[in-house]
């Protein structure tokens, strides 16, 4: 194939890969891209200018120009490998480091009037150029398809290049053409081509990975925001949604549901509270709710409804027993120590029991429960008055505030 006409192909397949990676630019904060985009912009620029100097007077200085833009793009490729694992930007000291080389592209031309020696020793600094991307590469270890494709489109990019460097100087030796690996513009446009498609490989493979790995903290988020919605913050008990949200998923369940519920409600909260303060009264609670997990069953579950109100659905056991078992929880708040308080405090607890056959009188039967909890709470503040104890001396606290 004809020089020029290679050379016009090798330039359309550049300017196609840096239309797409500055495309790519606008909508993906990658910094190994930037670095990319701008080297296939120059390679084409330096392409142009090769092709443009042909039969002009000013041939040498765009010759010049075609080397500078060849070492910028060999720097700027090994700066985006160098960025991909860490996705951030050279150090300025570092990036001072291709100076030299555009001073060397400058003044290349005026070395020799015989382009041919001087495409060669361009290639041995290109070759230096690849060599570098392709160890800063290997190093990164981000081993996915696009990086074995850009690995394999560098190395081969790198061994071309010292092929006509070292086929120069045996043929110039020897006075015989000797060809390692094909060479010219078209077998260049090819290892180019490779390489921009590796590149874009590469970068939809971190895009992806980044997607996957948003999904997961989203994911992780959206468990912890469901937790939350659902968990009382104060004693880490199921709430209102958490319930209502159980009807709905055991109501979409086959085969029907039995059991009972329990209520439970804190004596004179209102005491202790104005005794010891709100913070106190939060002890309570938590000790309350304590001592409940420490009755039930692993499959019960508690529900918080509201202030200093519980209720414990306990599927396939019926009130009598159930009451039986949650009489366990009054030997747990006797005596029990809270922060805030210098002695030991017993924590009033009344509770009530009913039965459910299904689902649908779920609510009925806690709606009774609670009934018979707040029948329970007046009988024993009935009791306390009968036999002349203070309603508060029940939780440990005296009328003037200190613990009994």
């Amino acid at each position: 194939m004809d020089e020029n006409i290679g050379l016009i192909v090798q330039i359309s397949g550049v300017a196609l890969i840096a239309l797409l990676t500055l495309f790519l630019r606008r909508s993906l904060k990658i910094v190994a891209l930037r670095y990319w985009a701008n080297a296939w912009c120059l390679l084409c620029f330096g392409l142009i200018c090769l092709r443009v100097t042909a039969g002009e007077s000013s041939y040498f200085q765009l010759l010049g120009l075609y080397f500078v833009t060849q070492y910028l793009f060999g720097f700027l490729l090994a700066a985006g490998c160098y960025s991909l694992a860490a996705n951030e930007r050279l150090r300025s000291h570092a990036e001072f480091a291709v100076i030299p080389f555009i001073v060397f592209g400058f003044i290349l031309p005026f070395f020799s009037d015989d382009v041919a020696f001087l495409l060669n020793l361009h290639s041995m600094v290109m070759a230096v150029f690849f060599a570098a991307s392709y160890v800063i590469l290997w190093r990164t270890h981000v081993r996915t398809l696009g990086w074995h494709v850009m690995l394999i489109a560098i190395g081969l990019l790198t061994v071309n290049c010292l092929q006509v460097f070292v086929v120069s100087l045996i043929g110039t030796a020897a006075s015989i053409p000797i060809d390692l690996v094909p060479s010219g513009p078209l077998f260049d446009f090819i290892l180019q081509n490779l390489l921009g498609f590796g590149t874009v490989i590469i970068l939809l493979e971190r895009v992806l990975a980044d997607v996957e790995r948003s999904n997961a903290e989203l994911t992780v988020a959206h468990a912890q925001l469901k937790e939350l919605v659902h968990v009382d913050p104060l004693t880490a008990a199921l709430n209102r949604h958490a319930f209502h949200g159980y009807l709905r998923q055991k109501g979409e369940d086959e085969g029907s549901v039995h059991g009972c519920v329990g209520f439970f409600d804190v004596d004179d909260l209102k005491d202790i509270n104005d005794a010891y303060g709100h913070p106190v009264g939060d002890a309570a609670i938590r000790a309350l709710v304590r001592a409940i997990r420490d009755v039930i069953r692993a499959e019960d579950l508690i529900f918080r409804w509201g202030g200093d109100e519980f209720f414990v659905l306990m599927i396939g056991l019926d009130s009598e027993l159930a009451g039986q078992r949650m009489s366990r929880i009054d030997a747990l708040l006797t005596n029990i120590s809270l922060d805030g308080v210098k002695k030991p405090m017993t924590i009033g607890v009344s509770r009530a029991f009913e039965n459910f056959d299904s689902l649908d009188n779920l609510e009925t039967a806690i709606e009774k429960a609670d009934a018979k909890m707040y029948l329970e709470k007046e009988r024993r503040k009935s009791m306390l008055l009968l036999r002349g104890v203070q309603p508060a001396r029940l939780a440990g606290v005296s009328k003037s505030g200190l613990a009994l």
